[in-house]
């Protein structure tokens, strides 16, 4: 008797699911939050007034821009040495040299609009909720990877949470609070994929040993 087929989106999940298997893409998540708060540091140290406000929306757009960019070749890079010759290949659409471009202006102007947003709320509700407030949004776009059924990231979103509620309970001084909001959510990004990375690596070996044990 043949096993029943699994659903239609069970088979979409599946390449999806593969990407995030050794936990590279994780890893340059957290690597990207740790520039964001190196952003949040480096505006600390500009004299007070208005470039500070402007200054730091436009410093972090251009370091998520140039992160994603950058992580995203990175990650592509060591999948096709570590990842690929473990347990195959799987070829992904890549966006035209033009839709590229619109991507990375989208990107950049959804950046910018965020930093500028989260500047707006902290002179809002106030510079204690911001943890709290980032927290949730990013909690929220990460448990949405629930769907791909992959636990690590609900207990990512969690976590994310709770980094918020923490540092809003403490309420460190500014710019104190979002380094140390993005930093303890780069670092748990970072473990949680290093943790992945190192489970794959033990239960993966390259398929050319797979060839000479059955040799």
């Amino acid at each position: 008797m043949t096993s029943p087929q699994p659903p239609l989106n069970e088979w979409l999940r599946r390449p999806q699911r593969y990407w995030y298997a050794d936990g590279l893409t994780e890893m340059a998540v957290g690597g990207i939050f740790l520039l964001v708060a190196l952003t949040n540091l480096a505006a600390w140290l500009l004299p007070p007034g208005p470039w500070q406000n402007l200054t730091l929306p436009i410093l972090q757009a251009l370091v998520i821009i140039g992160g994603v960019q950058g992580a995203r070749a990175l990650v592509r890079y060591l999948k096709e040495r570590i990842t690929y010759p473990r347990t195959g290949w799987v070829t992904y659409r890549q966006p035209s040299s033009s839709r590229r471009w619109l991507l990375a202006g989208l990107t950049f102007i959804l950046a910018a609009s965020l930093a500028f947003l989260m500047v707006a709320l902290g002179k809002t509700v106030g510079q204690r909720w911001l943890p709290l407030v980032s927290g949730f949004l990013i909690a929220f776009a990460t448990a949405s990877g629930w769907r791909l059924r992959l636990a690590r990231l609900l207990i990512l979103a969690l976590y994310t949470l709770g980094v918020g509620v923490g540092l809003t309970l403490l309420a460190p001084p500014d710019p104190l609070d979002a380094v140390l909001f993005f930093s303890l959510v780069g670092l748990g990004w970072l473990t949680s994929g290093g943790w992945a990375l190192w489970t794959y690596l033990r239960h993966t070996h390259p398929l050319d040993e797979d060839k000479a044990e059955h040799a």
